[in-house]
């Protein structure tokens, strides 16, 4: 680059600011590297390095057409990436491109203002994807950051002194908390204005509307954590903790479908006879995208508007995109519809397609007639016979061919709970009876520590329910039959697949036997838990419960004085930080305090410092009293300029190697004493 011709840039940017800005902008887009394009990367870190190079005046900036052939030659690469311009994960992979080839464009202060501003907006989308405790300390850290540029920005400094800005940020920062924490408490919960649907064209883990050979599978090798629950007194045996989500009533001889709300009828309440048994708990769900609400069958949410469904389904007013807590009640023995269902229901859950798969037909037939039609005892046929003999649970099982049960039930006889669910279901709708999937977790995981249940989406399940006259809707799971210890202990303790997690090679339940990766994870769970149940999921019905603790009975006038006294007691505690700060900004530094004690010691021998007449003046006035003394108060005067009038720069210059502008300072503060002290009148 020696022949280059250097290009001063066009505005003297504070180095201090500029080396802030660069990293913020590199901790802005940290947390999105996995969403990004791979090949963006490096073109990323080049206009970073690009931009480092024109503040240091080794290259120019790049010209308009060429900036345009990268812009353009990014966008397309997030569009191949993600195959659209739309939803959150490409809306963002779009903003931080441009907001990364905004540095190439930094020619004026306003530039500067402006990507501080973008460096904002592109650290608070890291909320449409996470709200944990990892991830919100993340993007605090990142937000003092920002503002330490932005007041780096407004300084003059040129020399790098990063702590100086960040001081003033955490203090800023410090200050606000307590508007902070009153304002999240106490202002009112309202609804956004606008919905932003982020269940398309993100990357959500979890159950979909469908079911394919291969869904489950491919959620039973991910350790992405599902829902918590928190139980009220014992918890469940981890066989009997069915979680139901979806009903799949629909079959096209490969996919299953879902039932969704518009196709379904309200709950039957005279049909259900809920049973003497209950069970307390509590659901913290993660962002799933869809609106069903997850719970063990069949249950009653409490303080939450949602729509329970003749299917057993619970769904709630929108898509959960963010974190979603609510109280439930469940009656593991109760009975819904058991005297009779309607015809159109019988007929779409007896509904198979077409002519496909006649062997499990004939099959399905001939075991119906040795079980004498019944319908329980041909249900045990189905797993006796069927399921206990050669099949084998695997999370990657063949692919199968156009007739899809068939291939599974005679030929390849391998395959996860959704395959043995699938063809259940086909065997027994094949000599009518009313039979359905359902889409859930089974199981979960107790953490020792906090006592509340972990479900992770590698504990997603597929069962089966068949209708059956003087009980109602019967719950099977076939993977029992084939696998039991899957069922009995979870995934992690079963051995019948060593495919589980493969797709996540560096989970830590891969290293749950090493000890202190255990403790650490189990710990790290824990605070992001209460994280989640006191802050993330804290809503209306929190703030109402909080408010019926402090106010007791909840009128509009209790808590108008509430939130009065309490925007009070944070005026006046913001106040007194002001008053704090005039206070020590007035406050005299110490080479001021030694110039009063020399002018006081002066003003005994007769000589008194007029108003409004600088050191300097009066110095030379005293020089003339005492000749004698010209030298010393003349290094008086020479300090005291040091001090006043030279930047951090000259301070740096003017001391030794190794010391800092402070070590200076105090330097000369204690040269200015022993000068002040030598002078005698």
């Amino acid at each position: 680059m020696g022949g280059q011709v250097k290009h001063q840039p066009v505005f003297p940017m504070p180095r201090t600011a500029f080396v802030l800005l660069v990293l913020c902008v590199a901790l802005a887009i940290m947390p999105h590297v996995s969403r990004l394009p791979i090949g963006l990367l490096p073109v990323f870190l080049g206009v970073l390095i690009w931009r480092i190079q024109i503040f240091r005046q080794r290259l120019r900036f790049p010209h308009r057409l060429l900036r345009l052939g990268l812009v353009m030659l990014a966008f397309f690469g997030v569009v191949f990436h993600h195959g659209t311009i739309f939803g959150p994960d490409a809306g963002v992979s779009l903003l931080i491109t441009a907001y990364v080839f905004k540095l190439l464009e930094m020619y004026t202060k306003r530039d500067a203002f402006l990507i501080i501003i973008l460096s904002y907006f592109v650290l608070a989308t890291e909320f449409l994807f996470s709200f944990s405790i990892f991830s919100s300390a993340y993007v605090l850290v990142v937000l003092i950051f920002i503002t330490a540029a932005l007041i780096a920005l407004n300084q003059t400094d040129a020399t790098i002194v990063v702590w100086r800005p960040l001081k003033k940020a955490l203090i800023l920062f410090l200050q606000a908390i307590p508007l902070l924490v009153a304002l999240s408490l106490l202002f009112p919960r309202i609804g956004p204005v606008w919905q932003l649907n982020l269940s398309k064209g993100t990357s959500t883990v979890g159950l979909s509307d469908r079911v394919s050979p291969g869904d489950i599978a491919e959620l039973s090798r991910s350790d992405k954590l599902a829902f918590r629950v928190e139980f009220e007194g014992q918890v469940p045996d981890h066989s009997q903790r069915y979680w139901r989500a979806v009903v799949f009533d629909r079959f096209d001889g490969r996919t299953w479908y879902a039932m969704d709300l518009k196709s379904q009828s309200p709950l039957y309440k005279s049909a259900m006879d809920k049973g003497s048994r209950s069970i307390k708990y509590r659901v913290l769900l993660n962002a799933t995208g869809q609106n069903w609400l997850i719970t063990m069958p069949w249950a009653e949410i409490d303080k939450l508007k949602h729509f329970p469904t003749d299917s057993l389904m619970q769904f709630y007013q929108e898509p959960i995109n963010t974190n979603l807590s609510y109280e439930v009640i469940s009656y593991p023995d109760y009975q819904y519809k058991a005297d009779k269902i309607g015809q159109s229901e019988y007929q779409t859950l007896t509904s198979l397609p077409g002519a496909t798969d006649p062997q499990s037909r004939r099959y399905a037939d001939r075991l119906f007639e040795q079980a004498g039609y019944d319908p329980e005892r041909y249900s045990d046929k189905l797993l006796n016979v069927i399921f206990t003999g050669n099949f084998v649970y695997t999370l990657r099982p063949p692919r199968l061919g156009i007739n899809s049960i068939d291939d599974f039930l005679f030929n390849t006889q391998k395959g996860f709970c959704a395959h043995y669910a699938g063809a259940y279901v086909f065997l027994m709708r094949a000599v009518g009876i009313p039979a359905r999937m359902v889409g859930g977790y089974q199981g979960g995981t107790l953490h020792p520590i906090g006592g509340y249940l972990l479900v992770h989406q590698y504990d997603a399940h597929a069962w089966a329910e068949y209708w059956v006259q003087g009980k109602g809707w019967v719950r099977v799971d076939p993977t029992a039959a084939v696998a039991p210890s899957r069922i009995e202990f979870g995934p992690l303790n079963d051995s019948s697949d060593r495919s589980f997690l493969d797709d996540s090679p560096l989970s830590p339940d891969k290293l749950r036997n090493i000890a202190l990766i255990a403790r650490m994870r189990l710990f790290a769970d824990y605070v992001d838990y209460l994280w989640v149940k006191n802050v993330v999921s804290y809503n209306k019905e929190s703030q109402s419960d909080l408010f019926a603790k402090l106010l007791g009975k909840v009128t509009p006038q209790r808590i108008a004085l509430l939130m009065g006294g309490v925007g009070a007691a944070v005026l006046l505690l913001m106040a007194g930080i002001v008053l704090i700060d005039r206070r020590n900004l007035h406050r005299l530094e110490r080479s001021d305090r030694l110039v009063l004690k020399l002018i006081k010691k002066l003003d005994k021998s007769g000589i008194v410092k007029e108003p409004g007449e600088g050191l300097a003046s009066f110095l030379r006035r005293v020089k003339t009293r005492f000749p004698e003394q010209s030298g010393n108060l003349e290094e008086i005067n020479q300090i005291v300029e040091s001090i006043k009038y030279s930047n951090s720069k000259n301070l740096t210059n003017l001391t030794l190697s190794g010391n800092t502008p402070d070590d200076t300072l105090r330097e000369l503060e204690k040269a200015l004493s022993s000068a002040i002290e030598r002078f005698k009148p």
